[in-house]
C-alpha cells in the first residue's frame, strides 16, 4: 500500500497517485488480477497469492460475477461504468474514499484506451493543495484510462468527494473506449470540471505533474505562489480556503479557465449490461473466395 494510504492530502505532490497497471478487482487491501474475456461476464478474477482478504476471491474458472457474489458485493448488473481520469484510477485512493465512509470497497477496475479524450487540470486548487485532473476534448487523442464499475452506494460516496465536478455521460460515438480484452462500452460516466479547465500559457490544457503545474502558477504570478518550492506552495493552499478561492478567482480573471470542449450528456441511471458491446468475431475467409 502507498505510504499515504490513498489520502493524497498527505502527499499532494504525488497526485494523482499510481493507476492500476491492468484490470483489477479491489477487495480490501488487495487488488486482484482480472482476466478479461470477450463476454459480458468479463472473465475471472484470481487471487495471485494475496492472503490479506477476509474472503477468498476464487479460482480462474469463476466469472467475475460469481466472485462478486461470493464476496457479498453487488453484481455487474447493478453497477455503473465510471471513467477515472485522475486519482480515482489508483486502487489505494478509491479504497480510501470508500472505506472512510463505511462503504464496500469491492470494485472492479478495468483498463483501456479512450479516443478523442485527454486529461487536463481543473481551474482551481483543491483543499489538498494540488490541482486536480479533469477530462478535456482533444481530437485524435488516445489516452490510457481506468473504468470503475461501482454500485449505487459507491457511486454516491465518490460523488460526495467530487466537489467542483459534474458527473456527465460520454458516448462511444464521440469517445470510443476499448477495454483490455476487447470490450467496448457504448456509454459511460465521467466527472467533468464544472467551471472549466486550466489553460496555461505554453502548455494549453495538458496535464502536468504537480510540481510543474504549481511551478507554472508561480511563473504566472498567481496569488500565494511566491514560495519557490512546489511543496511549500501546496502546503500554503492546503492551509487556507481563502488562498484557494483567491487563486481560483485570479485564474478566471486572467482568462485561464477555459472550456473543456466535451460532447457530453446528462448523467442518468446507467448499468453495465446495458452498455456492453462485445467485439465482432472475424469472419473466416474460405479458401478460393479471398
Amino acid at each position: 500500500m502507498d505510504e499515504h494510504g490513498g489520502d493524497l492530502t498527505r502527499a499532494p505532490l504525488e497526485y494523482p497517485g499510481v493507476p492500476v497497471a491492468g484490470p483489477r478487482l479491489v477487495v480490501g487491501d488487495c487488488a486482484h488480477t482480472v482476466r478479461p474475456r470477450r463476454s459480458r461476464g468479463l472473465g475471472s478474477a484470481r487471487s495471485g497469492g494475496c492472503r490479506r482478504c477476509e474472503v477468498p476471491v476464487g479460482s480462474g474458472a469463476d466469472s467475475l460475477d460469481r466472485t462478486l457474489h461470493r464476496l457479498g458485493a453487488a453484481p455487474l448488473a447493478e453497477r455503473t461504468p465510471l471513467l477515472a481520469v485522475g486519482s480515482n484510477a489508483a486502487a489505494s485512493v478509491i479504497r480510501h474514499k470508500l472505506t472512510r465512509v463505511g462503504v464496500s470497497s469491492v470494485v472492479p477496475l478495468l483498463t483501456g484506451v479512450v479516443r478523442n479524450l485527454a486529461i487536463g487540470h481543473t481551474a482551481y486548487v483543491s483543499r489538498g493543495g494540488y490541482v486536480p485532473a479533469a477530462p478535456v476534448h482533444r481530437s485524435r487523442a488516445r489516452t490510457p484510462v481506468v473504468l470503475q464499475l461501482v454500485d449505487d452506494e459507491q457511486l454516491a460516496a465518490i460523488d460526495a468527494t467530487e466537489g467542483g465536478y459534474d458527473r456527465v455521460e460520454l458516448r462511444a460515438g464521440h469517445y470510443p473506449l476499448v477495454l483490455t480484452g476487447g470490450v467496448r462500452p457504448t456509454r459511460f460516466h465521467v466527472y467533468a470540471a464544472s467551471e472549466g479547465v486550466l489553460g496555461l500559457p505554453g502548455t494549453g490544457r495538458r496535464f502536468l505533474p504537480q510540481h510543474e503545474v504549481l511551478g507554472a502558477l508561480h511563473a504566472e504570478g498567481m496569488p500565494h505562489t511566491d514560495e519557490v518550492e512546489p511543496a511549500a506552495i501546496a502546503a500554503r493552499f492546503a492551509a487556507s480556503p481563502d488562498h484557494r478561492l483567491e487563486v481560483k478567482g485570479a485564474i478566471a480573471d486572467r482568462g485561464m479557465a477555459v472550456d473543456a470542449g466535451l460532447v457530453s450528456h446528462p448523467a442518468g441511471v446507467l448499468r453495465w449490461p446495458d452498455v456492453v458491446r462485445t467485439p465482432r468475431r472475424r469472419r473466416r475467409v474460405a479458401r478460393g473466395h479471398r
